[in-house]
């Protein structure tokens, strides 16, 4: 049966739609606390919260609209895997593995600014790949800053894409001063059409704490998270420590394009746990980089590995962990 969810089959992309939808019936019986997670000041995100107010929206609504983001990024994570050929072969299970991970935080399964700045992440990680074709250049080095610009204007913490994007153009070409000042010049004009606005209105000392998220400061030492997030989190670091140690014999095999991908996956899994000493107002939404970083490893992983019958147990258990963090601590409260 496993062997379904590894071909090459499009249809997959209606699993996508299920899983989606099955994730998202808690919200039909049970409300969370989300109040954190729009407590932004960006400019981006400031206009993106004011249009889907939590107070007039409900949260099945912001469920909904988090169902249809999650889906269209699911599709990209797709797309990532198969037009670069991050896999040795074509498969959809990269988009399921998404679904599934971006769902074992409930407050991932709504629409908020930190999964909306993940879908620019992938269209960086696009872009980035982009580089390994000798025709690409001058306009992906653009986009690359201009994406990266955005991001941070809608999840201030995305900033840490910005290292990742040099950093991975460095490791996709033999980089020159040119080629990153390039990047640079796509990153800055957005910087200089959100500063034209401040000055426009008179409010420039208001742009960097704004775009800082600074209003909304809130301690790291001051977050506390209850017993069920600290679980779900050590079980996510266990699946990520188990798809990592199995990373380097998949580097064994892999072509050296394949390597360099990989590298800067990981790498960028490791640049947003950093990132989150600059999350003013912390909230376990961040962690959906990292889990976007992680989908794609496991789709390598999961295809690749000659323990079948082992992936196929931890498919199963990682379906069935979502429900488990989702509706257990509606009954057994800890």
């Amino acid at each position: 049966m496993f062997s379904f969810f590894k071909s090459n089959n499009p249809a997959l992309a209606v699993i996508n739609v299920i899983l989606i939808i099955l994730f998202r019936f808690v919200f039909l019986i049970h409300t969370f606390d989300l109040g954190g997670i729009y407590r932004h000041s960006e400019p981006a995100s400031a206009l993106f919260i004011h249009l889907l107010d939590p107070v007039h929206v409900s949260q099945l609504g912001l469920a909904i609209g988090g169902g249809i983001l999650c889906f269209i990024e699911s599709l990209l994570v797709n797309r990532i895997i198969n037009r670069h050929k991050v896999s040795a072969r074509k498969n959809y299970l990269g988009g399921i593995l998404f679904v599934v991970f971006s769902s074992m935080i409930p407050e991932c399964l709504v629409l908020g600014p930190a999964l909306v700045a993940a879908l620019f992440m992938l269209l960086v990680f696009d872009q980035l790949f982009d580089l390994s074709r000798p025709e690409k250049l001058y306009t992906n080095k653009f986009d690359l800053g201009f994406l990266t610009g955005i991001a941070i204007l809608i999840y201030f913490p995305a900033i840490f894409m910005l290292p990742v994007v040099i950093i991975g153009f460095l490791t996709m070409r033999t980089g020159t001063i040119k080629g990153i000042l390039i990047i640079f010049t796509g990153f800055t004009s957005v910087l200089a059409i959100v500063f034209t606005y401040y000055l426009w209105y008179d409010m420039l000392p208001d742009m960097l704490p704004d775009i800082a998220n600074l209003p909304n400061r809130k301690p790291l030492s001051l977050v506390r998270l209850t017993h069920w997030q600290e679980i779900s989190v050590a079980w996510i670091v266990l699946i990520g420590a188990w798809i990592l140690a199995n990373v380097p014999a998949i580097l064994y095999s892999s072509v050296i394009q394949t390597r360099k991908y990989i590298t800067i996956l990981i790498m960028s899994g490791f640049f947003s746990l950093l990132a989150i000493t600059l999350v003013f107002n912390f909230h376990l939404t961040h962690l959906i980089f990292m889990l976007t970083c992680l989908s794609i490893l496991s789709a390598m992983y999961f295809v690749e590995t000659k323990m079948t019958f082992i992936a196929e147990i931890l498919f199963i258990v990682l379906i069935l962990s979502v429900f488990t963090f989702q509706y257990l601590p509606i009954f057994v409260p800890v």
